[in-house]
């Protein structure tokens, strides 16, 4: 028998021309596979805040302010004055004439302001601030917490807490810190109390003192 082996090449190639044909279409749908099956995706942020709703994380306040009653009527004005000289302590009777044996008091308070942290305050020691030197070296001071105004000006100052003892030059710090509350909590009334010596120099008469303090505080 005769093979006719034009037919037969002629299937081969049909053959292989469909294996081709079914190869080409697998790779077109392996990539409309790679289209179709991707992955759903999610995304999930997180911030940094405090423990309620909204938050942001942030500092606290901190600030300490004074009244030397120099407001409207005597009333109180609590003010920051950051910078000497600082606020004006109103000392009386006749603080502009002193003799000696003379003494003089001014009455002041201290507190947090709204809004702060607690305070640990130390009182530092008078500089000059433009004093004459010899009436800045002669004059003694004291003083005291929680006297009040009144009391402090009347020179009622025994029931209140001794910070600088009596007779101290006007150079010496306090003995001891005090704490003013947080936000304005509560107020510590102050009271200075300045001296001119009963044996003062005839040579310290027409001179004149400005002595400034600095209350350093620390939140807590």
């Amino acid at each position: 028998m005769v093979v006719d082996r034009s037919f037969r090449n002629s299937a081969t190639r049909q053959r292989r021309g469909k294996v081709r044909a079914i190869l080409a279409g697998c790779a077109v749908l392996g990539v409309g596979a790679a289209v179709t099956l991707a992955a759903w995706t999610d995304s999930e942020w997180v911030w940094g805040g405090g423990s309620g709703d909204g938050d942001n994380i942030g500092t606290s306040q901190f600030d300490v302010q004074q009244n030397v009653w120099d407001g409207v009527g005597g009333t109180a004005n609590f003010v920051d004055r950051e910078a000497i000289p600082g606020g004006q302590l109103r000392f009386q009777p006749n603080a502009t004439a002193l003799t000696p044996g003379d003494t003089i008091t001014a009455a002041m308070q201290l507190r947090t302001a709204n809004g702060s942290d607690a305070a640990e305050v130390s009182l530092q020691g008078a500089v000059t601030n433009g004093s004459d030197a010899d009436l800045f070296t002669a004059m003694t001071y004291a003083a005291y917490e929680d006297v009040s105004q009144a009391d402090c000006q009347a020179q009622i100052t025994g029931g209140g807490t001794v910070l600088v003892p009596p007779g101290s030059p006007l150079s010496q710090p306090g003995a001891a810190t005090f704490t003013l509350a947080a936000n304005a909590g509560w107020t510590m009334d102050l009271c200075f109390v300045l001296s001119l010596p009963a044996d003062a120099s005839d040579a310290l008469q027409g001179l004149q003192v400005s002595p400034a303090w600095d209350f350093t505080a620390d939140s807590v």
